[in-house]
Parts: structure tokens; sequence; C-alpha cells
């Protein structure tokens, strides 16, 4: 091939000066058009205002899938934010009057539990708030948890420490709206002061179409109770650890927030079974068995039952019914000093201060278990896409400084109106009605809100 045609670079130096002079003319042309039309454009009168109703113009409406989006938005919003209320401090106030009183709620409170109608001459224990660090723990507002619980059941499964938060809850929801007793919640079938008859029990609130109920499960899992008061018979508890008690978990279906409570049971003795097998002892009742104690047998228990929650919360989501809140209520400690029926085994009449006193180990690892056991179900819920949310409140430390908020010996009717007495015997483990156990449901009220705010 021959040689290749090289390439020009063209310059304006290298025009015609006839052919500048053209594009000189055409490039001005093409610059005073535009302006041309901005200009007329800006000379164009603004069109006349239309007529309105009002005084100021009515803000566009948004598309409705718009307004949904943004009305779950705001409801988080205001959801209760995350706080830790299990630190902080009890600081006096002046302005902590309960919202009921033994008279008021005397026929929900048991006999032993109303330190006023039994003469408890102090009423300073009634003057504490909880203070946590860092956020506020507003005052319980009954007319917000029954807004929250509108249709809904609130069930309280455990021992006789669930049935005190219970009972507490249903006076500070009865003491602005009237709550009715229906008898035979659980297979229950009475009203009475005695223990068989308070074990299982429902209240209905009528305005709120809502529902609280109490079912006793002192092991929160399948057991057979060791008889009671040195009557002939077992000796000691037995507990079933894989097998739930069907007295609460059969009613799951019907119950849209459950709080378990348990413990104290568990310092008996008793015998620990897993498919049918012996797996551990407490205090063994039986000849060449091995001491394992009950803390783990407790873990299990707790894990169980919450297990039973998930799993069931599980068949329920896949029905696409409502979603279920679980709360676990860590352990309340005893406060008994000294022996059991002394006059002053528990009678204290001010908290602890903050450093006098530490929590025992065994309150901490009761405390461990349930709070690491509530993380990991909650974690399981998550997974399984359960729609149960699994929440741990945690009262342990803030319970373990009220010492001076248990009936003592004010749990039988005026024990000192003879005088003083040597031996009297003591409930260093219940709380008195009013009492610290209301703060447990005031911070019941805030993990509940943040549930249904957090649902979709």
């Amino acid at each position: 091939m021959g040689a290749s045609t090289p390439r020009h670079h063209l310059s304006s130096s290298s025009l015609p000066r006839s052919l500048l002079a053209k594009r000189i003319i055409t490039f001005a042309l093409y610059a005073l058009v535009p302006l041309a039309l901005l200009h007329y454009l800006i000379s164009l009168p603004s069109p006349a205002p239309q007529a309105t109703t009002s005084s100021s113009p009515s803000p566009p409406q948004e598309p409705k899938a718009v307004a949904s989006v943004k009305e779950k938005a705001a409801k988080r919003t205001s959801a209760a934010p995350r706080c830790d209320y299990s630190d902080g401090k009890w600081v006096r106030s002046a302005a902590a009057a309960p919202l009921y009183n033994g008279t008021s709620c005397g026929e929900t409170i048991k006999a032993g539990q109303n330190c006023e109608a039994h003469g408890r001459p102090d009423t300073g224990y009634l003057r504490w708030r909880w203070r946590p660090r860092g956020c506020a723990l507003p005052p319980f507002d009954p007319a917000e948890f029954l807004r929250l619980v509108r249709g809904r059941h609130v069930a309280f499964v455990g021992d006789s420490l669930a049935r005190n938060q219970c009972e507490s809850l249903v006076c500070l929801l009865g003491s602005a709206f009237p709550a009715r007793l229906v008898r035979g919640a659980g297979g229950g079938d009475g009203d009475g002061d005695g223990d068989e008859l308070r074990k299982f029990r429902r209240w209905a609130f009528p305005s709120h179409n809502a529902t609280v109920s109490v079912f006793w499960s002192p092991f929160l899992v399948k057991g057979t109770e060791k008889a009671k008061g040195g009557a002939a018979g077992l000796d000691h508890n037995r507990l079933y650890l894989d097998q739930p008690d069907e007295r609460w978990a059969a009613e799951l279906p019907g119950i849209d927030v459950v709080v378990l409570s348990a413990g104290h049971w568990f310092l008996h003795p008793a015998m620990f079974y897993d498919r049918g097998e012996v797996v551990g002892c407490h205090h063994c009742p039986e000849p060449n068995r091995t001491e394992t104690g009950f803390f783990g047998a407790f873990r299990l228990a707790v894990r169980g039952a919450l297990r039973e929650v998930v799993l069931r919360g599980a068949r329920a989501a896949q029905q696409k019914q409502e979603k279920k809140l679980a709360v676990v209520t860590t352990f309340s400690p005893a406060h008994f000093e000294g022996e059991w029926d002394s006059p002053t085994a528990c009678a204290r009449t001010e908290p602890y201060a903050a450093g006098e006193r530490e929590m025992e180990y065994m309150d901490g690892e009761m405390l461990r278990a349930e709070a690491e056991e509530a993380a990991a179900a909650g974690a399981d819920a998550r997974a399984r896409g359960a729609g149960v949310t699994v929440e741990a409140l945690e009262v342990t430390r803030m319970a373990a400084l009220r010492a001076d908020g248990h009936p003592g010996a004010y749990m039988h009717p005026f024990p000192f109106a003879g005088g003083a007495r040597e031996r009297v015997p003591n409930d260093c483990v219940h709380w008195c009605l009013p009492g610290p156990i209301d703060t447990w449901n005031e911070i019941l009220l805030q993990v509940v809100k943040r549930w249904v705010a957090s649902a979709p």
C-alpha cells in the first residue's frame, strides 16, 4: 500500500477572512436567541390566584401508602425509649402516694399482704420511688396501660410472687377502672383468701375489654408439689424439666402478654427428671443420689417455659394470629435477718442505702440465668419468625434494697396487740400491697408500651 494520508489540524488562522466572519455572525445569533426567549418568559403576567375557602392553601394529600408508612414511623418514634431500669436507686418522695390502699382494694389483696389492714403502724415504706440512672420512670398510668392492652389478655404465671405482682396490677388498674372477678381461670373455682382459691383467678376490665389473670405454676414446667405443711405424702418436689405445665401452656393461644415469675420453690428438696430419667436433685431426698443443686434445674425450667411460649407463638404466627409478649420478672430476694420467727426478722422501715447491702450470690445467679435465657429465647423467636417478643424485667437489684417492704410480723393481724413477743412468724418474702412491687408494674407498663409501639 502507498503512504498514509497525513491528518490536518485546522485552526482559525488558516481560514479565509470571509469564512471567519460568517462563523462569528452565526455564533452571535445562537447566543442572542435564548436570551430573547428568557426575556419573554420573565415579562409574562403572573396567573391569577384561585379562590380558596380558607386563609391558607390546603396541602396536597399524600397517597395512602405513604401516609401509612409515616403513621407507623411516628408510632415507633413515640415508643418508650430503651432504658436499663435495673440500674438506679430508691429516692424518698413525698409525692409518691399509692394509687390504692388496703381498703379500696381489700377484696383483691391477699390478707397476709394487706399490711395496712393488719395494723402495720409505719407508712414510710410507701414514700419511695425508684429512679433509674440516665432515664425517667413515669408513675403508673392505669388509663395508658388499659389502652395498650385493649382487647388483650395479660397473664401472670408462676409462684406466689407472680400472684403478688398480679394483684398489684389489678389494684393499680382498679384504682381508675372497675374490675370484675371472673372465677375459674385455669381450673380454679373461687375468690376467697385461701391459697387454693387464689391460685387461678381472672379479672375482666369491661371498659377496655381487657383481661388480667394468674396461673399457679411454681416451677413453670410440669411438677408435683410436696405435701403442704408437713402433711402425710410426698416430702419433696418432683420437676419434669422437659414437659410444659399445661395448666397455663394450654391457655397460650388466648394470652397476649405472659409474665413469668418463679424461683423460691426451687430452694426446697427436689428430684429433677428429663425424659423419664433422674438428671439431678437438690437436698436429695432419695438415697444414693448426687447433689446437683438447683441452679441448673432453674435455668432449664425458665428455658422450657420460654420455649413453649416461642413454639406456640410460632404456630400462631403461621395462622396470622396476634403477636405475643413474654416477660420474665427476675428473682425477688427474701430478707430474713437472723431467726425467721424473730420480731426483728425483717423490721426495717427504710430501704438499704447504696452500697449498704451487696447482692447475695444466689440472687445474682438466679438473675443471671433468667436474663440469659430471656435473651436466648428472644433470639430464637426472631430466627423462627415466631411473632414473640421476649423481655427480662430485671427487678432483683432494686428488690434487694427493699427489706422494709415486706409484711414481716404483719402477715397476721395486729401481732403485737397483746404486747411484745419473743417469737412471731414473719413473711420476709412477699410484698405489702401497696408497696415496692407496684414499681415492677410501672416498668411493665413501659415494656408493654415499647412492644405495642414496635408492632407492625
